[in-house]
């Protein structure tokens, strides 16, 4: 999602008092996308600073259960592999998040021997 700072960033947000990492997610993707999701598996951390202060971004595996993904609060939306990340102006956490999934993502490498 592009952002009125003019990066592309990740969808989500600042998790409430009391409410869940996967809560937090939920609502945040039905408030910036108009989807209603099933949050999976914890993917990654990963630390960073903004001009507030530090912060650390959850990175959760997802999927899309009810509604198309629609650019709720940003100026724009694109939906694209995680290997185009460098295609897109984004935000230094996201960055390191979409190489991490880009690298999962790569297919093994098959190794031949002379035989």
């Amino acid at each position: 999602m592009r952002a009125d700072s003019g990066l592309w960033e990740l969808p989500g947000g600042k998790q409430e008092p009391g409410e869940s990492l996967a809560d937090c997610l939920e609502r945040e993707l039905k408030e910036e996308l108009g989807v209603k999701v099933a949050v999976g598996p914890l993917f990654r951390r990963e630390a960073g600073r903004h001009q507030t202060g530090a912060f650390t971004l959850h990175c959760f595996h997802c999927r899309i259960i009810k509604g198309v993904p629609a650019a709720m609060e940003h100026r724009e939306l694109a939906w694209v592999d995680p290997s185009r990340a460098p295609d897109f102006e984004l935000c230094p956490v996201d960055r390191k998040i979409l190489r991490s999934l880009a690298a999962e993502r790569q297919p093994e490498k098959q190794i031949s021997t002379p035989g």
